[in-house]
């Protein structure tokens, strides 16, 4: 779908809207352990070491490969956990709940970085609210609402999530991760783009 906006300065350039493939790309979780790599890890090689020193090197069997159990779909337990999740997301872009609410919901390890970028995408809400209120002043602001919600369970007991959100005449997009810990799906990661 191409548009052409026209403004009083002239016609802007064609936007070109293209609709997002069916299929993902593959996860880290998807990978075998052994080709995990880590921006934070350094590599070293310490073969050099070992064949200067007269010792003779010890070498472990490799351990047998990981069967890996395939999911197929997303459990109902998990839709229901990404939804709920997302609705409380939504109420804290709309203002509606405070981002501290988030915390419960998530991991402790990473609730703060969950809360704060709840944080952050409330108030880019408001700014666009304030910008777009100079302009026309109307009743009610516009909500943030969900248009698309896709779902992914790499593994057993993880699922991810891409939401597009609509707020006025802007789309953005958010994409979270939640682990299933001792009976509740618990958020390690929100993005807000």
């Amino acid at each position: 779908m191409s548009t052409v906006e026209v403004t009083r300065q002239g016609p802007r350039p064609a936007i070109r809207l293209r609709p997002a493939p069916r299929r993902e790309p593959l996860f880290d979780d998807e990978r075998d352990p052994e080709s995990w790599t880590s921006p934070d890890q350094l590599a070293l090689d310490w073969a050099h070491l070992i064949a200067g020193d007269a010792r003779p090197a010890v070498v472990a069997a490799a351990p047998p490969p990981a069967i890996r159990t395939v999911v197929s779909g997303v459990s109902a337990d998990a839709k229901l956990a990404v939804r709920r999740f997302v609705k409380l997301c939504v109420e804290v872009l709309n203002g509606y709940r405070p981002p501290a609410h988030l915390r419960r919901l998530a991991q402790p390890r990473e609730a703060a970085a969950v809360v704060a970028e709840g944080l952050s995408g409330a108030q880019r809400v408001a700014r666009v609210r304030r910008a777009s209120s100079d302009r026309r002043r109307p009743r009610r602001p516009a909500p943030v609402a969900v248009l698309r919600l896709r779902l992914c369970e790499p593994r057993a007991g993880a699922v991810e999530a891409a939401v597009v959100l609509m707020l006025g005449d802007r789309a953005w997009a958010m994409a979270l991760r939640l682990e299933h810990h001792e009976a509740s799906w618990l958020a390690t990661a929100l993005r807000l783009i």
